[in-house]
């Protein structure tokens, strides 16, 4: 459900549970083929109610991954960074590319 085409089904998922609830509405994303992309939906979502959105800093898989933890290769903080500029009306945060306690202290100053 990333693809454009079903970004108006998305944000209305959004926004009827943030106004059917009192509590917050959170959503985790993959980043999209550009940043500039998965900066408009990060906006869209925040527009439609997200209280929080954890962006997973990998691209969708092209190829089929194999074996137990396959990755797409190393999580790109720097975009969650850009995202987090771009949209700082809610909290941006990283998910995934999180090992050792390092790697979380590297994401709370990012994010």
């Amino acid at each position: 459900l990333l693809d454009g085409k079903d970004r108006d089904l998305v944000c209305s998922i959004v926004s009827a549970g943030a106004k059917a609830v009192e509590i917050p509405i959170f959503c985790k994303i993959r980043l999209l083929d550009t940043l500039d992309e998965t900066i408009r939906l990060c906006k869209q979502l925040c527009d439609a109610g997200a209280s929080l959105i954890a962006v997973h800093g990998r691209y969708r898989a092209s190829w089929e991954r194999k074996g137990p933890g396959a990755r797409d290769g190393p999580a790109l903080m720097d975009q969650i960074g850009e995202i987090k500029k771009a949209v700082p009306q809610i909290p941006i945060i990283a998910n995934g590319n999180t090992i050792t306690f390092e790697d979380v202290e590297a994401n709370l100053k990012l994010t």
